[in-house]
């Protein structure tokens, strides 16, 4: 049990010398577990601090926000385990120890809005902001040295100097309380000739990869839909396919098996939409709307059992029409896939790939650009002929993975993405446990996402980690070991970046990718027995390869592999 005495200064009592960090002129004592039982004011069992404060005693129990006191009196204190955490028991000047950080918040419109938003009770526990507003919309919780958004330590110097330079990501906290708009990110080369081109809208000249972790169900546009599903929609929707040109539509429906053709087709098809006059496309929307409103109505008798995919796409119409009254925009999910990501569950986005993200929390992680080529679902500036044309038009979504285990310790989850500017890891610690966080020859940033609890180092570096802070976690930093108290109810759960150390190893893939990887599956036979011609009547397409069983004319039987034609 610590007690906290305030060193006082008045007449009569007697002074102690200065704390060496001059931060809080407390003294600390040490009383017994037993003695502090005693004390009035004891809670639930837990440990207390007792606090003397403007000549009033009172009580403080780990964990709470508020100080309880003698009298039932309330003091005006800060939360007194930032306190204790401010009381350095180690070389606060050291380049080698975590060093606390105040992230920058972003109110973008589509933002979750008070305290509902994981971004707000994030930015509230790490101090860069007194009080949440519960009519603004909390969207973005920033963390690195882009200049739109830089991050600074608690004395007002940057993580930039701190680090000796820009890092090669950004780390982001997102609550999306409505549909972000339709969009991509550029390449390199793109990005470089739009920031010369207009960089009132285009403020750097990076590329932007980007990868998510789920911290809730969310749901989202990733990737084209293959051609064969959208030429289904078009025969289903009349009014989706009057947006479309005869051209197109005719070209979508006769672009035949090969892979050029069909992004040939999609690429006309997609231009065709986003270039269909507001006049039509407005009609169009408001007949789709009365429909789908008449078809998901609870006493509409639909003729055929509506599949749960197509039930899913409707209400998202439904909903994103709702968000953004007028704009066809809200017809995206016929064309773009509409994904729901469990809690820790990632994807990764590459650079000219379409997505909208449309509702719940993520971690997110990107190459440390803002760039951004919208063209609908955003009031924002929308470049339509920018995004067509930068678009690889590739078809299926992107991978979706729960993580790999790393380090030896399956409470370490390292998703990795095919791109060297940055990965990401999830580190679990569960109540009664410890664990140690993997050492790293560059910076991290890590903020705690989840739970509570308390870390160690080699130097006697103890901070309480709570939902919403964040660190620095420097080159070459002493091992860091996490803590959680086994009365604990939950895990202590962190989320960390860093510049991608697992290049050869990733686990994640954009839908770009994916079209060209080719995988025999978790049963097939080594590679040296796959010369055995294909099964006959088997479509044959750049897909991956499947076993048969074959018999020849004498009815042996061999097994041979033919390709699995792509859905």
């Amino acid at each position: 049990m610590l007690v906290l005495q305030k060193i006082s200064q008045e007449r009569g009592r007697q002074e102690s010398p200065k704390l060496t960090n001059g931060q809080r002129q407390f003294q600390i004592l040490h009383r017994t577990t037993q003695e502090s039982k005693n004390l009035e004011g004891w809670i639930d069992d837990r440990p207390m601090i007792s606090l003397i404060c403007h000549g009033h005693e009172g009580f403080y129990a780990s964990g709470e926000k508020s100080c309880h006191k003698h009298n039932n009196k309330r003091s005006s204190i800060y939360n007194l385990e930032r306190t204790m955490a401010s009381q350095h028991t180690y070389d606060s000047r050291s380049t080698k120890n975590v060093i606390p950080l105040r992230p920058v918040i972003k109110d973008y419109a589509w933002g979750i809005r008070g305290l509902d938003s994981r971004v707000a009770r994030y930015a509230l526990e790490s101090g860069i902001i007194d009080e949440v507003d519960p009519d603004c919309p909390y969207a973005e919780l920033w963390m690195g040295t882009h200049p739109s958004g830089p991050t600074t330590l608690r004395d007002g110097s940057t993580l930039e100097e701190a680090v000796g330079g820009p890092l090669p990501f950004l780390f982001k906290v997102l609550s999306a309380g409505k549909a972000l708009s339709i969009q991509a990110h550029p390449c390199k080369d793109g990005a470089k000739r739009l920031h010369v081109e207009n960089p009132e809208n285009y403020v750097d000249d990076n590329h932007k990869p980007e990868l998510a972790v789920a911290l809730t169900p969310f749901e989202a546009m990733c990737g084209f839909r293959r051609l064969e599903e959208i030429a289904i929609l078009i025969k289903k929707h009349p009014e989706f396919a009057a947006c479309i040109s005869d051209e197109a539509k005719l070209k979508c429906f006769l672009a035949g098996p090969k892979e050029e053709n069909k992004r040939d087709a999609l690429k006309m098809l997609f231009h065709s939409f986003m270039s269909c006059p507001k006049e039509t496309s407005s009609v169009q929307l408001k007949l789709l709307l009365k429909r789908l409103q008449k078809e998901q109505s609870c006493d509409f008798v639909h003729p055929h059992e509506e599949p749960p995919w197509e039930r899913k796409l409707s209400r998202a119409i439904l909903r994103l029409a709702q968000q953004f009254p007028g704009d066809s925009g809200a017809m995206a999910p016929f064309l773009l896939n509409y994904l729901l990501i469990a809690p820790g569950e990632s994807f990764y986005m590459a650079a000219n790939e379409p997505h909208a993200y449309v509702a719940g929390e993520i971690i997110e992680c990107m190459a440390c650009s803002d760039n951004v080529v919208r063209a609908g679902l955003t009031p924002k500036f929308k470049d339509v002929d920018n995004l067509v044309s930068m678009l690889t038009y590739s078809m299926g979504g992107p991978t979706i993975n729960a993580g790999t285990p790393a380090y030896g310790d399956d409470r370490i989850m390292r998703y990795t993405p095919p791109t060297g500017e940055f990965e990401v890891m999830v580190i679990t610690c569960n109540p009664g446990e410890d664990i140690t966080v993997p050492q790293l020859p560059v910076p991290a940033l890590f903020i705690v996402i989840e739970g509570s609890g308390n870390t160690d180092n080699d130097d006697g570096q103890r901070l309480v980690m709570r939902p919403g802070r964040c660190y620095l976690l420097p080159k070459d930093c002493p091992s860091l070991t996490l803590a959680v108290n086994p009365n604990k109810r939950g895990p202590l759960r962190i989320a960390l970046a860093h510049e991608n150390q697992h290049m050869d190893e990733p686990t994640l893939a954009s839908a770009a990718e994916i079209g060209t990887k080719q995988w025999a599956g978790e049963f097939a036979l080594p590679t040296e027995l796959r010369s055995v011609g294909s099964a006959p009547n088997t479509p044959r397409s750049s897909g991956v390869m499947s076993p048969i069983l074959n018999r020849n004319s004498n009815g042996e039987a061999h097994v041979g592999f033919y390709e699995v034609p792509k859905l």
